[in-house]
């Protein structure tokens, strides 16, 4: 879901030659987007309260990515995450295993995810879905969208989400986030692979989203586009980028409020993005951090810059996603514990 360092650099060039004049437009940007906005006013205790939705129909969402990594465990994390602050749980990331060589109709489809067993992933489905949260399996991801590239550019997107559709299933998932990063591998393909995962779920009620950036939107058919239910916006910068992102998936693109979700970082990126951490670290070694967008000079990473999101950013940007489809993040491991939790400031200004 985070955005590959290759192309965040060209990315945020982009954006900053559009940031000041949104700024100033930025009241008029959503009103031109209002028409499709859900009333948010008691949604987020709704959604806490009933069984998990299928579909879309609640929002504003609060999106929380859980990557498997190295440090985490699924069944340990199943007993400390605190549901009742959010709406969904992105399980990032499922996915089938690399080819040996060409993909063909008789090589290993299954999905799994690394690192956790079939035990693990039906322990905190529970977990979450006993708390009235949705569970997502997220599949690709920077990197990892290779293993979803190497089958449908070869033709092979049915059996795939065939395969995909097995695992959903087995582990009672309530739905599928698409996360391609490869602009040079989307196009038609990728409108392929998307229509069959909307006629696969869709019939079943299941969620289909996408993680998106508007540096992937000259590579994404529109087609694509307008098929998912939500869109998680890979914004994870300032202010202004967001108001950026979300004015052009609004008012470019045409798609609906309700369907915007804005993503926000719980991690910060060197000045040339070429190193990361995760806001857990940096406020670590620099106590005051929160405060700030912006550290650097002292004993992380001999003294490298770092920029991130910090609580007074984080509260405008969640106050902004709240006015359409809501807030997801990357991800839930690298938040800091109380009393400088981002998600704790997401969930006082949500």
């Amino acid at each position: 879901m985070r955005v590959s360092v290759d192309n965040k650099l060209a990315y945020r060039l982009l954006i900053s030659f559009t940031v000041a004049a949104l700024i100033v437009a930025a009241s008029d940007c959503f009103s031109c987007a209002q028409s499709g906005l859900a009333t948010p006013a008691s949604a987020l205790s709704l959604a806490r309260s009933a069984a998990p939705p299928p579909q879309s129909a609640l929002s504003p969402h609060l999106i929380a990515y859980l990557f498997a990594g190295q440090q985490s465990n699924y069944r340990a994390l199943s007993k400390t995450i605190q549901f009742g602050k959010i709406t969904d749980l992105y399980l990032a990331f499922a996915n089938p295993p690399k080819c040996d060589g060409v993909c063909t109709a008789a090589s290993d489809m299954r999905f799994s995810i690394d690192g956790e067993t079939d035990a693990d992933i039906d322990m905190i489905v529970r977990a979450a879905h006993a708390a009235g949260v949705r569970v997502v399996a997220s599949i690709g991801g920077g990197g990892g969208d290779q293993r979803i590239i190497q089958f449908y550019n070869v033709g092979l997107s049915e059996p795939v989400v065939a395969s995909l559709r097995a695992f959903v299933s087995t582990h009672n998932l309530d739905g599928v986030d698409f996360d391609i990063e490869d602009p040079s591998n989307m196009g038609a393909p990728y409108l392929t692979f998307t229509t069959a995962l909307t006629a696969a779920f869709h019939p079943e009620g299941k969620l289909i989203t996408a993680a998106v950036a508007r540096y992937l939107q000259g590579s994404m058919p529109d087609a694509a586009l307008r098929q998912f239910d939500l869109l998680n916006i890979m914004n994870y910068a300032s202010y202004g980028a967001a108001v950026a992102a979300l004015d052009f998936y609004a008012n470019q693109k045409k798609i609906l409020a309700s369907k915007l979700v804005l993503g926000v970082p719980f991690f910060g990126s060197s000045d040339d993005d070429g190193r990361e951490e995760s806001y857990k670290k940096i406020l670590a070694a620099y106590p005051n951090a929160w405060k700030v967008d912006l550290v650097g000079g002292g004993p992380l990473d001999d003294g490298l810059a770092f920029h991130y999101v910090g609580e007074s950013t984080m509260a405008q940007e969640t106050k902004l996603g709240k006015k359409y489809g809501g807030i997801m993040f990357w991800d839930l491991t690298d938040d800091a514990p109380a009393p400088h939790s981002l998600l704790e400031v997401i969930e006082t200004n949500f």
